[in-house]
């Protein structure tokens, strides 16, 4: 039977990527929300200027310079917050397998002895 170790390296340094990375994540959290507010903002600003029907106002705010600019930089806030959130995930289930792996070893120690 084989067994699944983790090495000690791999998970010192997933704990060191979650300290290093806790406030650049925090503030890619952050830049994705104030970038969908200002898609809001855009979109509803774009919605106020134009005329006619509620469908036909509506298509002109989804079709607006600013809201579609606000857009893409609201797409690039949530791949940025993404990548945080991959990363930082990996890191938490590379830890919790190793703690997974070190009950394992003691409770095969309380049997052996």
């Amino acid at each position: 039977m084989a067994h699944f170790i983790i090495r000690d390296e791999t998970v010192h340094a997933a704990f060191d990527t979650l300290e290093l990375q806790a406030n650049p994540a925090a503030g890619a959290k952050a830049m994705r929300e104030r970038r969908d507010d200002q898609r809001k903002i855009a979109k509803a600003k774009a919605f106020l200027a134009s005329t006619g029907s509620v469908a036909e106002r509506e298509a002109k705010a989804v079709t607006s310079d600013e809201y579609r600019e606000a857009c893409e930089l609201y797409y690039t806030a949530v791949a940025a917050d993404e990548e945080y959130r991959n990363t930082r995930g990996k890191c938490e289930q590379i830890i919790e397998a190793w703690r997974t792996c070190q009950s394992n070893f003691r409770a095969m120690g309380r049997i052996a002895s």
